[in-house]
């Protein structure tokens, strides 16, 4: 089968397959933080990347492409003036995200969150000059990835819209982010279906 059948069997918004389309799912979010999400080239394509699917979910969001020629973008362009600029990003010098420190913060916020694997994120945080003059901010330790459908790289690892769903826990409330995890989990048992890895009745 080539690529483009595919590609052509997949829905344009959710990029899953036709029988498995989450777009019912997809909730719509309206939260005073805005989130963007830094994603690279060649990880926007790949039908199970979070990233985008988070920023479907949040009205307030957009999704910058990195290392496309064609749409170059400028971070500081999207940072909301006046309120707190933060990249998510688990550096060891981060600030962990607690209520407390949230209290300190001036509003809006706006949550940067480069998305891919280890080495493409931290080549982002090194080489987009937009995150030079951010804030570095990371999500409390906590239950192990629910995301069983890419293997992580890190033990500790979590998906993209698991780490925002958790940061959205603390800057905005837990209901943004149980809706978050709700989507990412109809994602993860639908792909494990399509691969025959478990068993899913679909009205």
């Amino acid at each position: 089968m080539s690529v483009r059948k595919k590609y052509s069997e997949r829905c344009e918004r959710c990029r899953m397959r036709f029988e498995l389309c989450i777009c019912a799912e997809i909730p719509s979010l309206q939260l005073a933080t805005k989130v963007v999400v830094v994603v690279s080239k060649r990880e926007v394509k790949i039908p199970t990347n979070t990233g985008r699917l988070a920023t479907q979910a949040l009205q307030n969001s957009v999704l910058l492409v990195r290392g496309d020629q064609e749409k170059p973008y400028d971070l500081t362009e999207h940072l909301v003036a006046g309120g707190s600029q933060l990249l998510l990003y688990p550096a060891d010098d981060a600030q962990e995200l607690t209520p407390e420190f949230v209290a300190t913060l001036k509003r809006p916020c706006t949550l940067v969150v480069p998305d891919g694997n280890w080495r493409q994120t931290s080549k982002m945080r090194r080489r987009d000059p937009g995150m030079a003059n951010l804030q570095v901010v990371k999500i409390a330790p906590g239950r192990m990835t629910e995301y069983k459908v890419r293997k992580e790289s890190k033990a500790e690892g979590l998906a993209t819209i698991e780490a925002i769903a958790r940061a959205l826990g603390v800057l905005e409330g837990e209901g943004a982010q149980r809706s978050l995890e709700a989507v990412l989990s109809t994602m993860v048992s639908r792909t494990l279906a399509s691969r025959g890895l478990v068993d899913l009745a679909l009205d």
